[in-house]
């Protein structure tokens, strides 16, 4: 971290400031090992250059190993002059409502991942505050080398370790489905969130794939093999799903006669994105859909709600669909 991130933080168990204590400096500043203490002495160690606020991933541990074996697929470098040009810059721009600059501003996203959108922030020229549970503040770090307009910090979503109303802005995309309490996150996200500042959330909706009885049958079973197997077979079957059966379920789709068998096999047996024309991005989201612990569905009428039971007026769906939201963060 840099220490220009240091009036950001706080202890997320009293909300008090934090004190550095540097023990290595890496390049243009950056610390990459060192404590953050609180006035109360608690202390929270600063590793490879990542302040960590928790000790273990709980149930986001399939995240960690998602991101760290597809660390840059989504990013825009990684797909310039392929199918999927463009489209983490056009799906980021659609949930935030942020088509120009952000010179001077600073925002935070919760559950950051390996930092695809965290790279369209930097983009914009704004500066990036990543949060995430899991082990992909490691990969997300990598990415962004000694970039000192990038704070990575491994926390708790339900306990921040950001100040009131610091940022500019703040959203979290395709995360809090996979949390216990969707709502509390949106609260503790606005809470870092100044007033006139916007708040973005984006979810899985109710009726789509991920209600498909298929992706929830493949998550148990997954589930209960990750006991003794890990998540080689989720994996195995993300691969066959992303290069075989997809492309086949294409093809099949395009044939009248086999389009309704076609569509109970996915929506029963065999999960499958045949409309996504990455095979890189197929098998990531399919392995994306099957592991989580935790992973539900939701209505444009309860995302609306949890942003305004978190302090946001203006709150509306956008572009990108019924539960993707935007608020702007009130006084009060």
């Amino acid at each position: 971290m840099h220490p220009q991130f240091l009036n950001l933080l706080c202890c997320p168990e009293t909300g008090g400031s934090l004190r550095l204590e540097t023990k290595r400096i890496g390049p243009k500043g950056m610390v990459m090992e060192g404590e953050l203490v609180s006035a109360f002495g608690r202390r929270y160690p600063i590793v490879r250059g990542i302040p960590r606020f928790v000790g273990s991933e709980r149930y986001a541990a399939s995240f960690g190993f998602e991101w760290s074996r597809w660390p840059r697929v989504q990013f825009e470098a990684e797909n310039a002059g392929r199918s999927m040009e463009g489209h983490t810059t056009h799906m980021w721009e659609s949930i935030t409502q942020v088509g120009g600059t952000l010179q001077g501003r600073t925002t935070a996203e919760f559950g950051c991942g390996s930092g695809r959108f965290l790279d369209i922030v930097r983009r914009k020229g704004g500066r990036a505050v990543g949060m995430d549970l899991s082990m992909a503040v490691e990969t997300a770090r990598r990415s962004f080398a000694d970039d000192p307009e990038v704070l990575v910090v491994q926390g708790d979503l339900f306990k921040p370790p950001f100040r009131s109303g610091v940022f500019d802005g703040g959203y979290t995309i395709g995360v809090l489905h996979h949390t216990p309490d969707p709502l509390g996150g949106v609260q503790a996200l606005s809470r870092t969130v100044h007033a006139g500042g916007w708040v973005a959330c984006s979810v899985y909706p109710r009726q789509g794939f991920y209600s498909f009885r298929s992706v929830a049958l493949h998550r148990e079973l997954n589930s209960r093999l990750k006991l003794l197997l890990g998540y080689w077979p989720a994996l195995a079957y993300a691969y066959l799903s992303g290069y075989l059966i997809a492309p086949a379920f294409g093809a099949a789709h395009r044939v009248r006669g086999l389009r309704g068998v076609v569509r109970l096999l996915e929506e029963n047996v065999l999960p499958s994105l045949p409309d996504l024309p990455d095979a890189r991005w197929r098998v990531l989201d399919i392995f994306d859909a099957i592991t989580p612990a935790i992973a539900s569905t939701h209505t444009g009428d309860e995302v609306r709600n949890w942003l305004l039971q978190a302090g946001c007026k203006d709150v509306r769906s956008t572009s990108w669909g019924d539960t993707s939201v935007i608020g702007i963060r009130t006084s009060s």
